[in-house]
């Protein structure tokens, strides 16, 4: 490798790092990350904070504060943007910079703009370059959800599973069980902070009593959180008020029910008590929640993403359905021997593509599209 390639690589390397600082914070947008290169030097860095804010490209341009040289050359994770939205095209701004050597990641995958971009930039008379192979997959598959959402036009249904080395979820139905080490449950904090909903089903909040949030060390962040209660069981008389009804998040809860739920008019009427949301969803013959209500529940409150961290139940219905896009698989050395011990899901026929193998301390994460 020449010494101007490894250039190359260390900077595409370096856009990727940019655009990681706004895990989970660009929704519905992707993250990006761009910098401005003179002489062989670094001079500006950007990238995308938040949607509605200024895009990678043009905060590096701003944090230039001039006319980048005549030799300045632009890399960024992603192909610049060609229309209007909440802010101007990037490929204006990039244009009017003067810059006339581009370097990107990988392209737009939505089908309407691919390639759109490139086009425009190298009308105007710019050199375009892409990534080589490898800085290209890093680059697409850091925004996995955006370009689910931009190819399938559908929000993306990401399942996680925890296990024990024997395939067991829990020492015993109803209780709590903690199976994988620290390092693998702060690795969960972490993909919890990237989706833009997290949900689980009523067996877990009556067992768990779960927050459901994402506690990391710079920050705790609440997703909308989705609790599938089909008979409202979670709001019994018998059963004390949970934290994702009462913490100071309880206004991004929302249950999820039946009809049969709706027509319980005790529990419905601690549900406005506690100031919780109720919504009834589609009902399959068992009087359980549909499986394809969940898919339904995302487009209509406008999100894109949502972590399944149910139970093997709820987690059973819709990996049967076809309604799961993405696993997440943590898996334990331990094992969990008790007679009660309650098994999971049957995932070794799982085919997984462009899978990703990880190491937790003494546990593993493989993660790939289903």
């Amino acid at each position: 490798m020449t010494h101007q390639k490894t250039k190359e690589v260390f900077f595409f390397e370096r856009v990727l790092q940019l655009a990681e600082k706004g895990w989970g914070k660009t929704h519905p947008n992707p993250m990006v990350g761009a910098l401005i290169e003179e002489d062989g030097g670094i001079v500006a860095e950007g990238y995308h904070r938040a949607c509605g804010e200024a895009h990678a490209e043009v905060e590096a341009l701003k944090i230039l504060g001039r006319n980048p040289k005549s030799s300045a050359r632009l890399f960024v994770s992603l192909e610049p943007c060609s229309t209007t939205g909440r802010t101007p095209p990037c490929t204006r701004a990039i244009i009017e910079s003067g810059i006339r050597k581009v370097f990107l990641s990988t392209t737009d995958p939505n089908p309407i703009h691919s390639g759109r971009g490139i086009d425009i930039l190298r009308k105007a008379g710019i050199q375009v370059f892409m990534a080589d192979e490898e800085s290209n997959r890093r680059a697409e598959r850091l925004n996995f959800i955006f370009n689910h959402n931009m190819i399938k036009g559908l929000p993306m249904i990401a399942l996680k599973m925890a296990e024990s080395a024997n395939g067991m979820v829990s020492g015993e139905a109803g209780s709590s069980t903690r199976i994988t080490g620290e390092q693998a449950r702060a690795d969960v904090m972490r993909w919890r902070r990237l989706f833009s909903a997290i949900c689980v089903g009523s067996g877990t909040v009556l067992s768990d009593d779960p927050k459901l949030t994402s506690r990391r060390e710079d920050e705790v962040w609440c997703p909308i959180r989705l609790v599938v209660d089909s008979h409202l069981s979670t709001l019994q008389e018998d059963v004390s008020d949970r934290k994702l009804y009462t913490d100071q998040f309880s206004d991004f809860t929302l249950i999820l029910t039946t009809s049969i739920g709706m027509r319980n008019w005790r529990c419905m009427q601690r549900a406005r008590n506690l100031g919780i949301e109720v919504k009834e969803v589609e009902m399959d013959e068992g009087g359980r929640a549909s499986p394809t209500f969940l898919r339904n529940v995302l487009r209509e409150l406008g999100l894109n993403s949502v972590f399944l961290e149910g139970g093997p139940t709820i987690a059973r219905s819709l990996l049967e359905a076809g309604e799961i896009d993405y696993l997440f698989r943590y898996r334990s050395r331990s094992k969990l021997l008790g007679p009660n011990a309650v098994s999971g899901l049957n995932l070794n026929g799982c085919v997984l593509t462009n899978l990703i193998k990880d190491r937790w301390g003494d546990d593993t994460l493989e993660h790939g599209f289903l």
